[in-house]
């Protein structure tokens, strides 16, 4: 009889634990969306005397993982092929070879490209 007790009181602590009430936290879904890039850069024209079109510059001052200069495989819009802007904008490092001239760079995927 004792253990029958012990068993039930065991099993109803156990229980009360399992189904206590949790508290439901309510977020702000309303909160800004950031719309521009990940990733800030500086698109230059240094190199296109030795045949690469365009290049942007990451000097790491705003992302500190980044210290690259990419090179675009698409060419990008004439509004943000300006030398010396500063764009904001994702990439995807791309496996390919450098285009013919370009011997400084890594060739990447660039998207979501928005002003500064």
């Amino acid at each position: 009889m004792k253990r029958f007790i012990f068993i039930l009181v065991v099993v109803c602590i156990f229980m009360g634990g399992c189904c206590a009430k949790r508290k439901v936290v309510k977020t702000d879904t309303t909160a800004a969306v950031i719309t521009h890039g990940a990733t800030l850069g500086k698109v230059s024209h240094q190199y296109r005397a030795t045949g690469c079109a365009t290049v942007i510059v990451c000097d790491g001052s705003y992302d500190l993982n980044v210290h690259a200069t990419l090179i675009p495989r698409d060419t990008l819009a004439k509004d943000f092929d300006v030398d010396g802007l500063e764009i904001y904008f994702d990439y995807r490092p791309l496996k390919m070879k450098n285009p013919a001239g370009c011997t400084v760079g890594i060739p990447a995927l660039i998207s979501n490209i928005s002003k500064k």
